[in-house]
């Protein structure tokens, strides 16, 4: 079984589906297409327009095989949970589609 990549923070949902703004890389290193791979330590942001809404993001469980750098890559089958401007938790995060060019099998 393969799981895509996470390379575009607009590939990333919250659980209410709205999509990401941006994420800052910290892997610069591994790339495909010029755009690089995500890795579990990027925080991706949403635009919230409220305080309910979710703001930023964590992985909490990322590809345990695969790495750049050293820290794990983000895929399709990743665990991430979003964060809301009061301290509460917004749902898991949801990668769709993902990067088809880099593929992780298991």
């Amino acid at each position: 079984m393969s799981n895509p990549t996470l390379t575009i923070a607009a590939h990333i949902a919250d659980a209410t589906q709205v999509r990401a703004a941006a994420f800052v890389p910290v892997n610069l290193r591994a790339t495909s297409a010029n755009m690089p791979l995500s890795v579990q330590a990027d925080v991706p942001t949403f635009p919230a327009t409220s305080p309910a809404q979710t703001v930023t993001g964590t992985w909490i469980v990322a590809g345990s095989r695969v790495t750049a750098s050293g820290i794990a890559l983000v895929n399709t089958q990743s665990v991430g949970v979003g964060y809301t401007a009061l301290p509460a938790s917004s749902g898991p995060l949801q990668i769709q589609p993902g990067n088809p060019h880099v593929l992780i099998t298991f």
